[in-house]
């Protein structure tokens, strides 16, 4: 019986959406004993104080840590060490709960410690459901949405029909076990912006874990920005995918996540050794963007994420540091978050 657990929170400077966010928590959880852990994400120390201040006028007992070095992997390594119990629930504050989902979470991981499952499950999570108010953007998201359902690429909008055990989780719903979450190593800092829960799930996968996904667990993420910034999102998830492959390719890599840049050189190919059936195939495929614009915003953004993993082959912009480096940066990062956090206790 799951009777307490810890909760996770990364924020930068989104204070609206925390104080939408705590209520539906508190709610979705009155019945369990919560610990509060909120790692305060930002460069600028007056933004950290802000949200500092107004966490625990409403949170007393919350964990506020301030991680000045805007480092996401590393905020979310801070949560895992943080945390003083088992099961770590993790989301961030543009995520809106389904009420109901979280509370499916842990009954799920309660029934796994009952089964013991093979192989071992390392964490759960549920349905993602992308909304924006950017009209061109939210229906690229519901043609996703749609695709999904049958072709299981869209690893950040996983669909599937019944309880799945899966290699990946995004870390903004997910029900995590802290010990075997920190046994594999937790979150790596070389994932400052993208592409940290990436690397996480890689390293579980290659350890044998797997993600429990439950499609009647649901959350929104509100993704309220242009379309140019979701293809430049898109573009960076492409590049730290190969990142990702490098850094853990020696203990084996997934081809499959290879995919996109595989069609991208194939679509090349195609252009050059047969270029008037290549035009006609684009202009068959943008008219039908053209008729549906979902449609046309998904093969942007297919041709976005393929392009992401071109260019990091081509030219890598994630710097893969060796052991000692890694130990270094660690080192580094934990030395700013005592200073600062000694220094504003003050």
């Amino acid at each position: 019986m799951i009777s307490k657990i810890s909760c996770g929170v990364v924020i930068y400077d989104e204070i609206s959406d925390i104080k939408r966010l705590i209520p539906l928590l508190k709610s979705e959880l009155s019945q369990i004993q919560v610990e509060w852990v909120f790692i305060l994400n930002h460069e600028e120390s007056e933004i950290r104080q802000w949200i500092k201040t107004w966490i625990l006028q409403n949170l007393p007992e919350a964990i506020c840590l301030e991680n000045p070095s805007n480092n996401l992997g590393y905020a979310r390594q801070l949560v895992l060490e943080q945390a003083s119990l088992d099961y770590i629930y993790m989301t961030d504050p543009d995520i809106e709960l389904i009420p109901g989902s979280l509370n499916q979470l842990i009954h799920l991981a309660e029934s796994d410690d009952i089964l013991k499952n093979q192989p071992p499950i390392i964490g759960y999570s549920g349905t993602l459901l992308h909304k924006s108010n950017n009209s061109f953007l939210q229906n690229t998201y519901d043609v996703i949405l749609k695709i999904s359902k049958n072709i299981p690429f869209a690893f950040q909008t996983q669909q599937h029909s019944g309880l799945e055990k899966v290699d990946h989780i995004p870390s903004c719903h997910i029900l995590l076990k802290k010990n075997d979450a920190l046994k594999i190593g937790g979150f790596s800092p070389l994932f400052s912006k993208v592409g940290e829960d990436l690397d996480f799930s890689h390293r579980a996968y290659n350890e044998n874990y797997r993600f429990s996904f439950l499609p009647t667990s649901q959350a929104i993420h509100y993704q309220n920005f242009g379309f140019d910034k979701w293809l430049y999102k898109v573009f960076l998830f492409g590049k730290v995918q190969i990142a990702v492959q490098k850094k853990n390719h020696s203990k084996g890599l997934r081809y499959y996540r290879l995919l996109p840049l595989v069609c991208l050189l194939g679509l090349v190919g195609f252009s050059i050794l047969w270029t008037d059936l290549f035009y006609l195939f684009m202009f068959i495929a943008f008219m039908i963007g053209f008729l549906n614009i979902g449609f046309l915003g998904f093969i942007l953004t297919f041709l976005s994420y393929s392009l992401g993993e071109f260019f990091e082959i081509l030219s890598p912009t994630t710097e893969l540091k060796n052991e000692a480096a890694l130990q270094a940066l660690n080192h580094d990062l934990a030395s700013q978050v005592l200073k600062t956090n000694t220094s504003s206790s003050r």
